[in-house]
């Protein structure tokens, strides 16, 4: 079996070659509840929307003199565009939820409740019930 990443390769490699001689290609989806690569500025597809990483950006906060680390992102689908921003906040790193369509979805980042730690680059979506 593939490592997830040398399946993204190929599916970019066939997406491409597809591409150039004209061939229809599908792109799988990436799976709900599973660790996902994401960088910013490539779209990742899942079956409802498509998700973009925007970048991180710093708050600040009287609170808290670090301020607050936000990473946003942005969610595509026929129901229009949102953004969704994740933050660990004050250190209690738990699911971001947002909504497309009447569906629930959760974005977690850093540490998935069931899959445990995240490498920076890994996200994991989850649907809600």
């Amino acid at each position: 079996m593939l490592p997830p990443v040398m399946k993204l390769r190929s599916a970019l490699r066939v997406l491409a070659l597809g591409f150039v001689l004209g061939f229809p290609v599908v792109v799988q989806a990436a799976d709900y509840r599973a660790k996902v690569s994401f960088k910013k500025g490539a779209p990742v597809t899942f079956r409802d929307f498509v998700l973009t990483y925007l970048g991180e950006r710093r708050v600040s906060s009287e609170k808290f003199a670090r301020g607050f680390l936000i990473h946003d992102f942005q969610v595509t689908s026929p129901a229009g565009k949102q953004t969704v921003s994740w933050s660990s906040g004050t250190g209690d790193i738990g699911p971001t939820a947002f909504r497309v369509g009447r569906a629930g979805f959760q974005l977690e980042l850093s540490r998935s409740d069931r899959l445990g730690r995240l490498q920076p680059d890994e996200l994991v979506i989850s649907e809600m019930p």
